[in-house]
């Protein structure tokens, strides 16, 4: 009875230690396991920061194309409104030219003058002269051409352009020696260059009308003139 009691008890032991051994292995194999899957738990986690990372640099790059697209668009905005000012202002400078040409292309060369003249009427000096230069320019061969160089160089002095006014004087001089206003030209032309200091020069031509033309109405005038000069 002893020996079956000792029989037994050796058999449990050893169960036991079998099932103690066997209780070891498996919570080796488990701490493996464990140890396993949080290695990949922790390489899951860092593959999410570097997919992380690689989305919010993508997202700030993205953000810096739209800035810079919304700034491309600005630019372009801003360059087609100053075309169009461009378009806007040169259309505005180009019209009247062309009307005006159109305008002074239809006009005789009669209404050019009596234009300019009319100008010179009412003392708007700066807009005659201007009126006059275009007639003589478009028309230098009209029967009124040396009239307008005149009238030009008076509308010259009307608003101090003397030395304007001289060459306007002299033109006629040069060009038409023979005109019938080489009295008046000769009489102007002494008159505009006296403030010039040409004091000389404007004797000589005061002195020549009444030598060339004895019978001119300007001859009285230049004497008077002359009389003033030292």
């Amino acid at each position: 009875m002893r020996k079956y009691f000792t029989f037994i008890f050796i058999a449990g032991s050893g169960f036991l230690s079998a099932g103690c051994m066997a209780t070891q292995q498996d919570t080796d194999t488990l701490k493996l396991q464990l140890k396993a899957l949080n290695n990949t738990i922790a390489q899951i986690q860092n593959n999410q920061a570097d997919l992380a990372a690689k989305l919010d640099e993508i997202s700030q790059s993205q953000a810096v194309s739209n800035e810079n697209l919304a700034q491309l668009d600005t630019q372009i905005s801003n360059l087609s409104a100053k075309l169009d000012d461009m378009s806007a202002s040169m259309r505005s400078r180009t019209a009247p030219r062309a009307a005006a040409a159109a305008n002074q292309a239809a006009m005789l060369p009669s209404d050019v003058f009596n234009d300019a003249k009319a100008l010179l009427d009412k003392g708007a000096f700066e807009e005659a002269a201007t009126g006059f230069k275009l007639y003589i320019s478009k028309y230098p061969t009209s029967e009124q051409v040396e009239q307008a160089y005149i009238y030009m160089g008076d509308a010259y002095t009307g608003y101090g352009q003397i030395t304007k006014a001289a060459l306007a004087y002299a033109t006629l001089l040069q060009k038409f020696p023979k005109s019938k206003l080489t009295a008046t030209a000769r009489l102007k032309y002494a008159q505009s260059i006296i403030p010039l200091d040409k004091l000389k020069e404007a004797k000589q031509y005061l002195a020549s009308i009444a030598q060339d033309f004895p019978s001119a109405h300007e001859v009285a005038q230049a004497q008077e003139v002359l009389a003033t000069l030292p």
